[in-house]
């Protein structure tokens, strides 16, 4: 387990503390500030000096709880190294604390200045504690001790030491040198070994945000194919018809004032002028046809403003006059429609549900003239704040049943028809196709916290039953 943490207000690295390391540092100098502190407690005993005394127990009693700063160094390893400074300068402790929070400032540091000033008070505490240490008599030495004879300074034999006193420093002095300079090398490894992964995590950043626009730059040269594969065949297609239509519609009103100058046939006349009609309503669709192809084409070369091409408008809003429009454009087009329409609280309905209520309408619609053309087609619309937006298709099929459809069956509405429409037979199962229409729809109402059923009841008539909220529900 770690402790990911850092000097926030020195702008240092992210150094990893391990808590195994940092148990092992807080025993160590806890061991050290102890042996210090009764060594120098039981030499101010032996000379009789109480003050000293008490000072020697504090310092058993502050080894007992200043190590436990580490657990800090962290987070604030400035604060750490100064308070464990002034406990050994203050304190007849060792330098090991010290020693250990020093190194933390050089891992995580970057002020120069602090760095040098906790160095500097490191250093000092390091000979303040050897040499109190080294100056004691032999009994009293934790340096003069390790050189003592085996069997004396133990159960009041006075301790033999047989090196000399300035060789005793000298090790001391190497001591305090190696030791600092571990301290001050541990915290520039632990540094250089953070700036190290910090710039790994930055190179494989920079390398997957590189395969991201690569990846991006590459659908976008495939989006751009596509645009321009469909400006070549549908626009062009779509253009072809729009023309074809508009030359059908000026021979059809040629032969109108043909017939009626030469025969004066009325119903002649009148079939005629329909003609005229139905080829400007194709002239018409297929203009808007094109206009949404190349809408279409304009988000695949641009899918930056796709998002703002997709967003609700006028022409989608699920408005009286929008349902009208399309329920009108269906029944020029020869659809035998039947409405029910009940809306209210259109005002207070989410744009976005407007917008897919409005194209379930218009895949409703184009399902049933694809698949059930010249059959009687069923719409209930109704949109309360209370039931949401539920919208109801019911339509004869085809004689067959067994011919390929645009749609899988699923269960068909019963009883919850507000007009009854509904059957509640078994669905009868038809083949599955490739279509994407109402599928595409389905993942549209699900998203937003809908449903969207669509299927065959036992009388081969299909449904497609849509229930939307007034807000999305996500």
């Amino acid at each position: 387990m770690t402790d990911m943490t850092h000097d926030t207000d020195l702008a240092a690295p992210v150094v990893t503390a391990r808590r195994r390391w940092t148990i092992v540092m807080i025993a160590v100098s806890m061991l050290d500030m102890l042996v210090q502190s009764a060594y120098a407690a039981n030499w101010f005993q032996h000379t009789g000096d109480d003050l000293g005394y008490v000072w020697g127990v504090v310092g058993l009693v502050a080894g007992l709880a200043t190590p436990f700063l580490l657990l800090r160094r962290g987070i604030r390893p400035a604060f750490v190294c100064a308070a464990a400074c002034m406990a050994t300068l203050l304190l007849p402790a060792g330098a090991a604390l010290s020693l250990f929070a020093l190194a933390s400032v050089h891992a995580r540091c970057r002020d120069r200045r602090i760095v040098a000033a906790c160095t500097a008070l490191v250093l000092a505490c390091c000979f303040k504690v050897e040499a109190m240490d080294v100056l004691r008599p032999n009994e009293y030495s934790v340096w003069r001790m390790l050189f003592a004879r085996p069997g004396t300074g133990v159960d009041g034999v006075p301790a033999v030491v047989e090196t000399d006193s300035v060789a005793i420093i000298a090790v001391a002095t190497l001591w305090t040198i190696v030791t600092f300079a571990a301290a001050i090398l541990a915290g520039m490894h632990m540094r250089n070994r953070a700036v190290a992964a910090d710039a790994s995590a930055r190179a494989n950043n920079e390398r997957e945000r590189a395969d991201q626009l690569q990846s991006n730059l590459s659908t976008q040269r495939f989006a751009d194919a596509v645009a321009a594969e469909a400006h070549d065949t549908l626009a062009h297609s779509l253009s072809l018809i729009a023309v074809n239509a508009s030359a059908l519609q000026a021979q059809a009103m040629r032969l109108a004032s043909t017939s009626v100058g030469a025969q004066d046939d009325e119903a002649a006349a009148g079939n005629v002028a329909e003609l005229a009609k139905r080829a400007d309503e194709i002239r018409r669709q297929a203009a808007g046809a094109l206009d949404e192809a190349h809408s279409i084409i304009d988000m695949l070369r641009h899918p930056q403003d796709a998002q703002a091409m997709m967003a609700p408008d006028s022409g989608t809003a699920l408005t009286r006059e929008a349902l009208y429009d399309v329920i009108d454009a269906a029944r020029s087009a020869g659809m035998t429609l039947d409405t029910w329409i009940d809306v209210r609280d259109l005002s207070s309905l989410n744009p976005e549900i407007g917008k897919i209520a409005f194209r379930a309408v218009q895949e409703g619609l184009t399902n049933a003239r694809r698949h059930a053309p010249g059959q009687r087609v069923s719409l209930e619309i109704t949109a309360a704040r209370p039931r949401g937006v539920i919208i109801l298709f019911t339509n004869a099929t085809m004689p067959s049943p067994t011919v390929a459809t645009d749609v899988p069956h699923s269960p068909a509405r019963g009883s919850g028809n507000p007009r009854g429409s509904g059957s509640a037979d078994r669905p009868m199962p038809l083949p599955r196709t490739g279509g994407n229409g109402l599928p595409g729809l389905r993942t549209r109402v699900q998203q937003v916290g809908g449903t969207c059923d669509y299927g065959y009841d036992g009388r081969n008539a299909f449904h497609l039953d849509v229930k939307l909220p007034f807000k999305p529900l996500r």
